[in-house]
């Protein structure tokens, strides 16, 4: 599997940097793997005000020597001829995404690396967030660092939160496989509704089903892992805590290197600002992937 990462070359973080390549090399198994690519719009005001370099480079040449420089300074290795500057002329936050979507899938990459600001409250919708356009618009896969994301030089512990529906197993499979290659052990989290464990109607037909459907669930993950020599264990929660804070409070306990969400797109899912994938991103200290 190849990757892109969707790079801006203004105020990073060397470790992010660091942290962001090594955490690509790992999910993709080679350093060989990974593309660079920055969308440039001319309202970029630091590259408007780069009046000490000629117009016709100022977006061009230049947005590459300063990715060039970034890279060398955060002691990240990769060829010049990976990197790509995308030349977008507008405004709009969609079309700088759609063009590094387009960019991902002429370089066949099936996993894209960026950085969120995570922005909170009001100023979020007023500016725009572009790794959040990204979440909803993409359908590759998706590594997210934000501000406060620090890599651990190895994948030790690998946290999945399912939702459990019977579409989920294809992602689960994806987790494992991804868990045996790194030599990872793996937590499965699920949310489960109160009457999992509770219900004022103990007799119901309903409860009883909607517990056998979490028990096989658990069951069959337990089983999966096991043939693939996967170290497991499936926590299933019924807090009425908010889903994502659940999800970070776990994640902590189980000392997790890597937090693994599958996302909710659509129109809907931008619309509303309560989405546990939106939650998880900006709060998590350790990397999020985000699947498609």
């Amino acid at each position: 599997m190849k990757a892109l990462w969707a790079f801006e070359p203004f105020h990073q973080d060397k470790v992010q940097l660091k942290g962001m390549h090594d955490a690509l090399s790992l999910l993709t198994g080679s350093t060989s793997a990974i593309d660079v690519g920055f969308v440039v719009t001319h309202t970029e005001s630091l590259l408007n005000l780069a009046f000490d370099v000629p117009k016709e480079e100022r977006f061009s040449t230049y947005p590459r020597k300063l990715i060039i420089e970034n890279l060398k300074e955060a002691r990240v290795k990769l060829e010049n001829k990976r990197i790509h500057i995308v030349d977008c002329e507008t405004m709009s936050t969609t079309k700088s995404v759609d063009a590094l979507l387009k960019l991902a899938k002429v370089r066949g990459c099936g996993l894209i690396g960026l950085f969120t600001h995570a922005r909170k409250g009001y100023a979020r919708f007023a500016v725009g967030s572009f790794a959040e356009t990204v979440i909803h618009r993409s359908k590759v896969s998706l590594l997210i660092f934000n501000p406060q994301t620090r890599m651990a030089p190895k994948i030790r512990q690998t946290f999945f939160a399912s939702d459990f529906s019977p579409a989920s197993k294809k992602h689960l499979k994806q987790v494992i496989a991804q868990c045996k290659k790194l030599r990872s052990g793996l937590t499965v989290f699920h949310h489960a509704e109160m009457t999992y464990e509770w219900s004022l109607s103990e007799s119901s037909p309903g409860v009883r089903a909607y517990r056998q459907r979490v028990n096989r669930m658990k069951i069959w993950i337990e089983n999966e892992c096991r043939r693939a020599n996967v170290p497991s264990e499936v926590v299933v929660q019924t807090d009425l805590k908010p889903t994502s804070e659940l999800v970070l409070l776990q994640a902590g306990k189980k000392k997790a290197d890597l937090v693994i969400v599958s996302a909710k797109t659509g129109i809907l899912a931008s619309l509303m600002g309560g989405s546990v994938t939106r939650q998880v991103v900006r709060g998590s200290n350790v990397p999020v992937l985000v699947l498609k």
